[in-house]
């Protein structure tokens, strides 16, 4: 057995740490781009009639709303137009924070709306924020330690609140573009590509996506691709997010439900199962006692 000396241990760790840290999508730099090129006033309205669709409301009058992993600032900015009394945005990724400050921004930067880099695994953070409203949209499966992320988040919720989060679905069986562990493996390359290698992944996805709807399924495309507004979002965006988006973990319908009432002790109050990879939406609520 070799051992080693202080100083080699410390240059060995920090040289992993470097490497996890390489071994990251830029989410950040994704969302600035969305921000600055495709926040249009019609994505906004359709986030927000998103986001009182997945709560059942017709406001947030009154609710203290607390977005975690805020990315581009959208959900955030749903929340503030609905008229929530007080909202916390946080991201891991600096880029994403300023995203979000940027958003906020242009509404005036409200006193009410609170922007700060921080992370879920964050034991601290997690123990000196709560809201009524937990919301964290297709972001806890990318901490590299999404179940930990799941509990921390929860802990987040009031008595009595919502713990809204998506979630990727878990694919065991073959599909035409491949089951879950393919795409670990595909997201994991694509991190560690240079950029010529990154662009020519993403064209490669684009050309499937495109004969996938034409052959497969008998769509046009380009109408989808006009047409698409989940959550108020934009098609390129999304694509770039999917197939560089790591770390990357996911889990089915009954992980997740398994998880949340019988070890976190939650009340499943709404489901909407998504096919293949999409993200899975679920509210749960914290009970009183």
């Amino acid at each position: 057995m070799i051992h080693y000396g202080p100083s080699i241990r410390r240059v060995i760790s920090e040289a992993r740490e470097d490497r996890m840290a390489t071994d990251r999508f830029a989410f950040g730099e994704n969302w600035a781009g969305f921000v600055g090129t495709a926040l249009t006033q019609q994505r906004i309205v359709e986030a927000t009639d998103a986001l009182k669709a997945l709560l059942d409301v017709q406001d947030l009058h009154g609710e203290s709303f607390l977005d975690i992993g805020s990315g581009s600032g959208l959900h955030s900015l749903a929340a503030y137009r609905l008229g929530a009394a007080s909202i916390v945005s946080f991201d891991y990724d600096i880029n994403s924070v300023q995203s979000t400050e940027r958003v906020r921004s242009s509404v005036g930067d409200p006193k009410n709306w609170q922007v700060f880099q921080g992370s879920i695994l964050d034991d601290t953070l997690v123990a000196t924020h709560q809201a009524s409203i937990v919301y964290s949209w297709g972001v806890l499966h990318h901490t590299g330690q999404m179940w930990q992320a799941i509990r921390n988040a929860a802990r987040m919720v009031k008595p009595g609140g919502l713990f809204c989060i998506a979630i990727y679905n878990k694919v065991d069986r073959w599909l035409l573009g491949g089951n879950s562990a393919i795409w670990l493996r595909i997201k994991r390359s694509y991190v560690r590509s240079p950029a010529w290698r990154q662009r020519l992944i993403i064209s490669s996805y684009k050309t499937h996506f495109f004969l996938y709807k034409l052959l497969r399924e008998g769509k046009n495309p380009v109408r989808e691709i006009r047409a698409y507004g989940e959550l108020g979002m934009d098609w390129h965006t999304d694509v770039v997010d999917w197939v560089g988006g790591y770390p990357f973990e996911y889990a089915s319908t009954t992980e997740m439900t398994a998880f949340c009432e019988k070890t976190l002790g939650l009340q499943t109050v709404r489901l909407i199962p998504k096919k293949g990879h999409y993200c899975s939406e679920y509210v749960f609520r914290m009970p009183t006692q």
